[in-house]
């Protein structure tokens, strides 16, 4: 009898034992579940912060572009984009007659110093045209093709000169593709970026431009800009096209 009753004891016991222990795991369990579901609940607030912050980040590059693409100096004139009438030009004299916008003034001047210190002689034969200047040569000349319409033109801006090795000046016409075999041509299509200049219509980009290999046709840009177009050997249309790719907005 005794036995029986110990032994209905120790089922007690062990039942009790069971059930605390049953009654603890199922805490753990609750507890573990709760932790994780905390660190899940602030491992997605955390990764929905950092995208958030990637967003802003990139709306923020994006915005700085677009206030970029509308400076000045990036003013794309060319076939398909006219002179914008409210485009103001107030210009300044760089030597020999030639204007360009007062802004490009002492860059297009440092260039053309270093260019004849190094030992060159670059020669300016064409600089900032007015509206009746450019629609006289569009109505003068034989192959319309070569020249650009009125209010189409780059010298229109004031932001581009024609330079030429002044060895080439008596040439019937020294506007053509030997030029860039010429000492000054060459040391201005290596150095017109470090001054914040482009070589504006380069060679195998004529679909893109709209216009012809031109080895001495040089427009302000920055320095900035300059470099990324330059180095990537591409036009200012790519690259304002593709901007996102060359240039990182600070």
């Amino acid at each position: 009898m005794r036995n029986r009753k110990n032994r209905a004891l120790l089922i007690m016991i062990l039942a009790l034992i069971l059930a605390v222990f049953c009654v603890v795991l199922l805490l753990f369990h609750m507890i573990t579940s709760s932790n994780q579901m905390k660190e899940a609940n602030e491992a997605a607030e955390e990764a929905a912060r950092m995208q958030e912050e990637e967003e802003a980040r990139e709306q923020a590059k994006l915005d700085r572009m677009a206030e970029e693409k509308s400076q000045w100096y990036l003013l794309l004139v060319n076939e398909w984009n006219a002179m914008p009438d409210d485009f103001d030009i107030e210009t300044a004299e760089v030597e020999g007659g030639y204007e360009v916008d007062a802004r490009v003034k002492d860059a297009l001047k440092e260039m053309l110093s270093d260019c004849r210190e190094a030992g060159y002689s670059p020669q300016i034969i064409s600089s900032f045209r007015t509206r009746s200047t450019q629609q006289w040569l569009y109505d003068h000349t034989a192959n319309k093709s070569d020249t650009a319409i009125p209010g189409h033109s780059e010298h229109e801006c004031g932001l581009a000169a024609d330079i030429i090795d002044s060895s080439s000046a008596g040439w019937s016409d020294p506007l053509i593709d030997e030029q860039e075999d010429l000492p000054a041509q060459k040391w201005l299509m290596e150095h017109c970026q470090d001054y914040g200049f482009v070589l504006r219509y380069p060679k195998d980009k004529e679909d893109v431009t709209g216009i012809i290999y031109e080895p001495w046709h040089y427009r302000y840009v920055g320095k900035e800009h300059a470099a990324n177009i330059m180095s990537n050997g591409i036009c200012l249309e790519e690259y304002l096209r593709d901007m996102g790719t060359y240039y990182d907005p600070q």
